[in-house]
């Protein structure tokens, strides 16, 4: 059955000329005998929409006014026809294996496969990392159970994830007050109320880091921080709505217990405590949700935990000099010394190296 199975791979791209053909190429490539590719340019102002009609004879063009990611892969959605769909950011890019994975690790029971991504450059060279890093295979009931409690776990971003198109109706199509411009807010939040995380320990997409794109950051903007604490909030209340809605329970606390959302809140409030969202915060108060925290696992191990540890005590409690370049060093890899650079590059290399007998 699985065999059968079809797949929909939906590109959104806005001025993304110099990376979208490779994307549409990557999904052309795709190693499996039934594959749909439709591109949504949306009002590019640059040549995109050239680069994706030298490909119209393979794939569905959609060429529509500026409107935005999340409408135009709604819109792409509504045209396409898979069993399976794989929102592709037009300046990342898919490999050749990816459904024939996703078609070993099937589960009628499933609401999304997620899988690794190889980080390259502008160029498309590798640099040598892969997100998300997992310390142990997730399972689907260990995921139920952090989103549950915390409401996170360990994901990609938007192109690391395939979905049963039912799923994707389902979460489109439920009412809410939440808008966000990036469709991972709703589906990667929302996934596990609907089934089974399945989780891909292998890299199956290329994540392009060329400082233009939404995640890359390569300098630190202050008040970047206190919009991600804002919009964190808002997702987590679109995510208790929808599990409300299926009958699932999630903590009150949860967002509290989130490890990520405390290092975001620790920034936001350390760097800029005037414009932070959450009135009459504290280092202390975030210090010590933290302290309660680091009982739920989250996909993190005990030493990861302890680290966070670490940096949200210096994060918030350091000198003002100290707390914005330790902020920096998590959040925009450039602004790492080279010493931390060298001691994270040997922990990869012990990491790989073989266990002693």
């Amino acid at each position: 059955m699985t065999n059968e199975l079809a797949l929909s791979v939906v590109i959104p791209n806005h001025n993304y000329a110099d990376y979208v053909g490779t994307a549409v190429r990557s999904a052309l490539d795709i190693r499996w005998p039934n594959v749909e590719v439709i591109v949504v340019d949306d009002g590019s102002t640059d040549n995109s929409l050239e680069v994706i009609k030298a490909y119209a004879d393979k794939i569905t063009v959609i060429s529509q006014a500026n409107a935005g990611q999340m409408p135009s892969c709604v819109n792409g959605f509504r045209r396409c026809t898979g069993d399976v769909v794989i929102f592709l950011d037009s300046d990342d890019a898919l490999h050749p294996d990816i459904m024939t994975e996703i078609a070993a690790a099937w589960s009628d029971a499933a609401s999304k496969f997620q899988f690794q991504m190889r980080v390259v450059d502008a160029r498309g060279n590798p640099t040598g990392s892969i997100l998300p890093q997992y310390y142990s295979h997730p399972t689907p009931q260990d995921i139920r159970s952090w989103v549950t409690t915390t409401g996170v776990y360990p994901t990609p971003p938007g192109s690391g994830s395939a979905y049963p198109r039912s799923v994707v109706e389902r979460i489109f199509n439920f009412e809410s007050d939440f808008i966000d411009r990036a469709p991972d807010s709703y589906l990667i939040a929302a996934a596990p109320v609907y089934g089974d995380v399945i989780t891909i320990p292998k890299p199956l997409v290329d994540y392009r880091v060329h400082g233009l794109n939404h995640g890359a950051h390569l300098e630190l903007d202050d008040s970047r921080f206190a919009r991600e604490v804002d919009l964190t909030r808002r997702r987590h209340k679109f995510f208790t709505e929808v599990a409300s809605s299926a009958g699932m329970p999630v903590d009150a606390g949860a967002l509290n217990r989130n490890l990520l959302f405390l290092c975001l809140r620790a920034a936001s409030y350390s760097l800029r405590p005037d414009i932070h969202p959450i009135a009459d915060d504290s280092a202390m108060q975030i210090a010590s949700a933290t302290f309660k925290a680091l009982a739920f696992s989250q996909g993190f191990s005990q030493a990861q935990r302890t680290s966070l540890l670490l940096w949200m005590i210096l994060a918030l409690f350091g000198p003002r000099g100290l707390r914005r370049a330790v902020v920096g060093w998590r959040y925009v890899p450039t602004a790492r010394p080279q010493w931390m650079k060298r001691a994270l590059s040997l922990l990869r290399v012990v990491k790989k190296a073989p266990a002693a007998a």
